[in-house]
């Protein structure tokens, strides 16, 4: 029985991250193959550093997407995206083991990559084995949303409903404004008697 692609795919990222092959060595191993199963060479990448990553980038460019691996969160930042989908989500593909020590730290990566324009989404090895379509309609609701024309947001003129504060010196280095008073008087009924 033959592996469906993203399996095929999966196991041809690992034999080139392991160091067994280069592209190159993958070209000559499947040159004897027949001419539709030699493309899936093409859809090896060096980069992947994970199975479960491997499978997803070979769903979303099976579904027509531009699919990165392992790209920085930001300038500077040394940190990187598992998988980005046409530059706006930023897939982080999460086995248990691996991320088990790391929760704080993970959700500050997905800041990060929020302040530089993406947005982030966790899977689990289980949500991609088991619930793949589901990650995919995620995906694809962030992708459409980011698509849709936006309406200018309307800024209320005037004093807002929140109390200001103010800068003191004192005891506390705040002080709460007193609401303006309103013109209209407040009538409270008596009680009657």
């Amino acid at each position: 029985m033959a592996a469906p692609l993203d399996e095929a795919v999966a196991l041809l990222d690992w034999a080139l991250v392991s160091g067994n092959f280069s592209l190159s060595g993958l070209h000559a191993a499947f040159a004897a193959a027949p001419s539709d199963a030699k493309g899936v060479v093409d859809w090896a990448d060096p980069l992947s550093e994970s199975f479960i990553e491997s499978v997803i980038r070979a769903t979303f460019v099976g579904l027509g997407h531009r699919v990165e691996s392992q790209v920085r969160v930001g300038p500077g930042d040394r940190r990187r995206i598992d998988v980005v989908v046409d530059d706006v989500v930023a897939l982080e593909l999460d086995g248990r083991l691996a991320h088990a020590y790391t929760f704080d730290a993970d959700r500050l990566k997905d800041l990060a990559i929020t302040i530089q324009g993406r947005t982030a989404l966790r899977a689990s090895y289980g949500m991609v084995r088991d619930h793949r379509p589901l990650v995919v309609e995620a995906v694809h609701a962030v992708l459409e949303e980011a698509r849709r024309p936006r309406r200018p947001q309307l800024v209320p003129r005037g004093r807002t409903q929140r109390p200001g504060v103010r800068h003191t010196r004192g005891r506390r280095p705040w002080h709460l404004a007193r609401p303006a008073r309103r013109h209209a008087l407040l009538v409270v009924p008596r009680a009657v008697s």
